[in-house]
């Protein structure tokens, strides 16, 4: 299996490093966010080993999208912070295991036993076909396999047009602010906020919404498909 270690502390790191592949994993490392992000392009991991606080940003608000995108890959969070409210919200978010440093080797060894062993005894399941949705911007309407299923007003479609044109990152406050403002029509984020429950409140009434849209504390709105077989195409 191979494994990659995300962890800016070199000392630790390469401890880390040196014991896993004396598990008998393959083993990759690097420093910060965005050289993970640079590796997870190119490839997946079987599993990945982060800490959160990177120099360079928090991998937390990208947790989910990295669960929505690598469904199959084991995720396990190295990270000194303590608070309840942080294990529950990674947990949440698609964690597996949620580790507190400063941590002894023999736990990483039973946390990677452990979650090997569930990875490679899950069961087999095919690929589902994909789930073809399509949202026009102009006409504000959200169509599977060409029936309509929920109509958007204009700003409406403005805010969940940039959430589909993000799909690995948020969409800040600030974003929508330049998208949504026009002649003297001024947004604030209470305006910004109501319009985003607007918008989550119609894709809620579908019986099968294709997404939904994720707050991540700090950094603005996500748009999370409801799994990686939806295929949603923005048509301008």
């Amino acid at each position: 299996m191979k494994v990659l270690i995300v962890e800016s502390d070199i000392d630790w790191r390469n401890t880390l490093s040196a014991h896993v592949g004396e598990l008998g994993y393959e083993v990759s490392v690097c420093s910060s966010l965005g050289q993970a992000r640079d590796i997870l392009k190119s490839r997946q991991p079987d599993i990945l080993m982060t800490d959160v606080g990177l120099p360079d940003g928090s991998l937390l608000p990208e947790l989910a999208s990295l669960r929505q995108h690598f469904p199959s890959m084991g995720i396990v969070i190295l990270t000194s912070a303590t608070r309840l409210e942080d294990k529950v919200r990674c947990m949440s978010d698609g964690a597996d295991y949620y580790l507190v440093k400063p941590l002894k080797l023999e736990e990483v060894s039973a946390t990677l036993t452990a979650l090997a062993r569930r990875m490679k005894t899950a069961p087999h399941q095919s690929s589902p076909e994909s789930e073809k949705w399509t949202f026009n911007r102009k006409s504000g309407r959200l169509a599977s396999q060409g029936v309509v299923a929920q109509q958007f007003t204009d700003k409406e479609s403005t805010a969940l047009a940039a959430l589909l044109q993000s799909p690995n990152y948020p969409v800040s406050h600030t974003q929508l602010f330049d998208l949504l403002r026009s002649g003297g029509e001024e947004y604030d984020a209470h305006r910004i906020d109501a319009l985003i429950y607007r918008v989550r409140q119609k894709l809620r009434s579908l019986q099968e919404a294709p997404m939904q849209i994720r707050n991540i504390y700090g950094e603005g709105f996500l748009m999370l498909r409801r799994s990686s077989a939806v295929d949603i195409v923005l048509e301008a």
